[in-house]
């Protein structure tokens, strides 16, 4: 089933089919309109080519990569992430792929969302095709529709971003209603990076990036990312998890679909403390969950982002794919005492001596005599309680597909691994094992102790 993920990566426009004239005046009227920033939903592409084909389509990732590429447009929107689709929808007894044609339209209204994207995979012949849809909720209006063909997975995959950028396009907003370029800043020539080498500490490089927010939220959470990600700092990592979690960044770490990224490198970069981290995280509803919940309700955690501490112990091959068999590991806190200042030392000796002399008339003379010494030594030193964090195994096990083969992925190494949670698979003595598409890792530093 695996094999066949880059196929629906790759399901971007060779061809556009240009919108009719109601959705045209409807895009227009849209683009006029200084309206507050739109909602966009990205539903599932059904695999209708399944069946007759054989293996399926991990239609997840696509989602991701086609709310990746609509959030990257250059459009004034919002895109809603996968779990709060999935929270949303089971609300209401739905599931992502549940629903087609009008009702597509209607699944978007539903959750809020001012734009939805729905579409199919297919092969005709030797070509695979995709039919990607834009539909406005409010109307039911068709906005744009885009149909993508190739040859193979790779050529198909180097269209996406075009491809969605033509689907997107009636959404384009004029120059002058751009908060961006209003502002003084252009979009284009805005470096993140330099940004936030220009900054003088984390705490000041968060600051700054919240003063764009208001006039330019895509700026803004770029700045922020690459904040985070800047290596070198004069005092070490960023590692402020409290201040982004603090409420004012929310929005962004529940949309944004790099948000779970930018979230596991913070963690890890405090030290890799998953069970003491997470439900910080959580406080600010960013769908981020550990192993041991997604074992327990391994329904309810299914297609969630999961954050795992672990070790690697092999590197196995499932469905063509490398995949990472990890162990997971937890800190425990142990205590130990420390000597603290200066050691004070006593040494004391003494000596006594006697002797006397006895004379009796009927016993006659005695003389006698002894001696006596003695000495000790005294130390004092102040000592205080330390807590180190121990590393222990969990018992949990994980097994992470890997997009490919990767050399620094060490043997017996600790990382935290960050993957989308897809079920479980029996082990030895029947222990499940968790079944990951990974996503990313992170090398932990030493633990921040605060």
């Amino acid at each position: 089933m695996r094999s066949c993920i880059f196929l629906l990566i790759a399901c971007a426009c060779a061809t556009a089919a240009p919108p009719s004239k109601p959705a045209a005046e409807a895009a227009a009227a849209a683009a006029r309109e200084p309206a507050a920033t739109r909602i966009v939903s990205v539903l599932e592409l059904r695999n209708k080519q399944q069946l007759r084909d054989g293996p399926g389509i991990d239609a997840g990732y696509v989602a991701d990569r086609l709310r990746a590429e609509v959030l990257g447009a250059g459009i004034d929107a919002r895109v809603i992430s996968r779990e709060n689709m999935l929270v949303l929808l089971q609300a209401q007894g739905k599931q992502l792929a549940d629903c087609e044609g009008e009702c597509e339209v209607e699944t978007g209204r539903r959750i809020g969302a001012d734009l939805v994207v729905s579409g199919e995979i297919l092969r005709v012949g030797e070509s695979l095709k995709a039919s990607i849809r834009l539909h406005e909720t409010r109307s039911g209006t068709l906005v744009a529709a885009v149909t993508a063909a190739g040859s193979t997975a790779e050529e198909l995959d180097s269209r996406l971003g075009s491809a969605v950028r033509q689907l997107v396009a009636p959404l384009q907003r004029p120059v002058a209603a751009s908060p961006a370029r209003s502002s003084g800043r252009a979009a284009g020539s805005f470096d993140p990076r330099a940004f936030a080498a220009s900054q003088p500490s984390p705490w000041d490089c968060e600051s700054a990036a919240r003063r764009l927010r208001d006039t330019a939220p895509e700026q803004a959470w770029a700045a922020l990312v690459a904040c985070i990600e800047r290596q070198g700092w004069p005092r070490g990592d960023f590692t402020y998890l409290e201040l982004i979690t603090g409420g004012f960044w929310d929005q962004d770490l529940t949309t944004r679909p790099d948000a779970p990224k930018v979230i596991a490198r913070i963690i890890a970069s405090r030290g890799g403390d998953v069970e003491g981290d997470i439900p910080l995280v959580q406080k600010s509803r960013v769908p981020l969950f550990t192993l041991a919940a997604a074992l327990r309700q391994p329904d309810v955690y299914k297609g969630r982002w999961v954050l795992v501490r672990g070790a690697l112990t092999d590197i196995r091959q499932e469905a063509g794919r490398p995949a990472a068999l990890v162990r997971e590991t937890s800190l425990r806190a142990t205590a130990r005492e420390v000597q603290v200042g200066n050691v004070s030392r006593w040494d004391r000796s003494s000596t006594a001596s006697a002797q006397s002399e006895v004379a009796t008339t009927r016993y006659g003379s005695a003389r006698g005599s002894s001696r006596y010494a003695s000495n000790g030594r005294s130390e004092f030193s102040t000592v205080k309680q330390k807590f180190d964090n121990e590393r222990v195994e969990t018992g949990r096990l994980a097994l992470g597909r890997l997009a490919q083969a990767d050399p620094f992925l060490e043997p017996e190494k600790d990382f935290l691994f960050l993957g989308r949670f897809e079920g479980t698979s029996p082990g030895r003595d029947q222990q499940p094992v968790a079944l990951l598409s990974i996503a990313g890792y992170f090398q932990p530093n030493a633990l921040l102790l605060q």
